[in-house]
């Protein structure tokens, strides 16, 4: 009898377990290791660092696309600022927005497009017809509009007396005092943006293909707009003086251009008169093959004072302007442990060369070369700028982060639901967030000010 009823409550038992796994089959994966992944599953180290206080915000139009994406002209900027007003289009109009109170101060026109411009008093906004107008920033009343359209204006830059445009790849001056059209360039090619004035000339590059493609650097008589002179392999400036400009050679599948190359050109032929060799990673220019398998293309040079500079894959590289570069000792800028990745990202700024590998920031301090990271970031960086003491860096999950230059910490963050940004502006005590679609305004960080 009793191994009758022990049978039958084992029975029970085994049923009653083969219901509860029926119902409840979950269990199993539970215990099951190759079922789940844990990564970075913890809070932001930053998640408590103070919001910014938003002063206000307001939409704006996303940039319209003709030969570029939206993203590509929003990262070029869609706002421009002055007189304490930020310029903005909404809804095809020109809107002036007191940047303290986010205030609408005057509307004017109609279906308008992007670039923008402000100098000196002035706004000036292109039409989707391709009219320019020039606005009063004060009032909002018209100055004057061009009378020649010209579709797919793409830049507006002031140089002395003179508007020069880019329309679908020409470039155009206009009188600053009444707009009329003085001479669109007489080459018939289109030309790439952007262009640059040095003294009597406008510098531009376009490119040509054969057996191989290659650029060419072109110049131009601002008076008249002929062509001067042009020259194969040479990117635009950096630097004129003494009747000279200052320009990189490029390579190309002929000429691989091992070390970083500078011709000095005449201004009224474009001739070379002088060239200039600087070797920082001593390369063998006769076999140019990095430790890593590459060969050698030099790096990129730029010239703030007296100073020319060389970003390379061993960091940033000073040399004085007018030295022999082969009897002076350059300075270099080399965060310690710099990854194959990590490269140039800007500077020097507030006495710092700035290093990024697109997710973190790292700088070198110029007067002693001592390295500094900057944290507060956890995602991959859409872009940042420096303003005053602050680094401003938008980050792709729509975050923007106030880090102080000087101290390296993170100061306050602004949440949007935004990707794509254009540059960070400041404008009267006022940090303007250029988002797609958005405008965002709050106050410089009292730290962050450049006294």
């Amino acid at each position: 009898m009793r191994g009758t009823l022990l049978k039958s409550y084992l029975r029970t038992a085994i049923i009653g377990l083969g219901v509860l796994l029926m119902v409840n089959p979950v269990q199993a994966a539970a215990v099951d290791s190759h079922t789940s992944y844990v990564g970075s599953n913890f809070e932001d180290y930053y998640a408590n660092l103070p919001a910014a206080k938003v002063e206000w915000s307001t939409t704006i139009d996303v940039p319209a696309a003709e030969n570029s994406s939206t993203d590509y002209l929003m990262g070029n900027g869609v706002v421009s600022v002055g007189e304490g007003k930020a310029f903005i289009l909404q809804k095809g109009q020109l809107l002036a927005i007191n940047v303290q109170t986010g205030k609408v101060v005057w509307k004017y026109g109609a279906k308008l497009k992007t670039p923008l411009l402000y100098q000196d008093g002035v706004a000036y906004v292109t039409s989707e017809a391709g009219t320019i107008y020039a606005v009063h920033a004060a009032t909002g009343k018209n100055k004057w509009s061009s009378f020649i359209n010209s579709k797919g204006i793409s830049q507006l830059v002031i140089d002395k007396d003179q508007l020069f445009a880019t329309a679908s790849g020409d470039i155009q001056s206009y009188n600053l005092k009444d707009g009329k059209l003085q001479w669109r360039d007489n080459f018939n090619a289109p030309l790439f943006d952007p262009f640059v004035i040095e003294d009597n000339l406008i510098l531009a590059e376009n490119s040509e293909s054969g057996a191989y493609t290659y650029n060419i650097l072109h110049a131009f008589d601002r008076i008249t707009g002929k062509e001067l002179w042009n020259s194969r392999n040479h990117s635009l400036p950096i630097a004129a003086g003494n009747g000279t400009l200052i320009s990189q050679r490029q390579a190309t599948l002929m000429d691989l251009i091992p070390l970083t190359t500078l011709d000095h050109l005449d201004v009224k032929t474009g001739k070379v008169v002088k060239t200039v060799e600087y070797n920082p990673n001593n390369i063998d220019p006769e076999n140019p093959v990095t430790e890593d398998g590459y060969i050698s293309s030099g790096g990129i040079a730029w010239i703030i004072g007296d100073r020319i500079y060389i970003g390379g894959q061993k960091g940033v590289f000073s040399y004085p302007a007018n030295a022999d570069p082969a009897t002076v000792t350059r300075d270099n800028y080399t965060y310690a442990s710099m990854a194959s990745k990590l490269s140039y990202a800007a500077g020097p700024y507030d006495g710092k060369i700035l290093f990024s590998d697109n997710q973190s920031i790292y700088g070198v301090k110029m007067v002693n070369k001592t390295a500094v990271q900057y944290g507060g970031l956890s995602n991959p960086i859409a872009r940042f700028d420096l303003l005053g003491h602050g680094m401003y860096v938008a980050q792709t999950d729509g975050k923007l982060v106030a880090i102080d230059l000087i101290s390296a910490k993170p100061i306050l963050q602004l949440k949007t639901s935004d990707r794509v940004f254009g540059p960070t502006l400041l404008e009267n005590g006022m940090i303007i967030v250029q988002s797609k679609g958005k405008l965002t305004a709050f106050k410089e960080p009292q730290a962050l000010k450049m006294k």
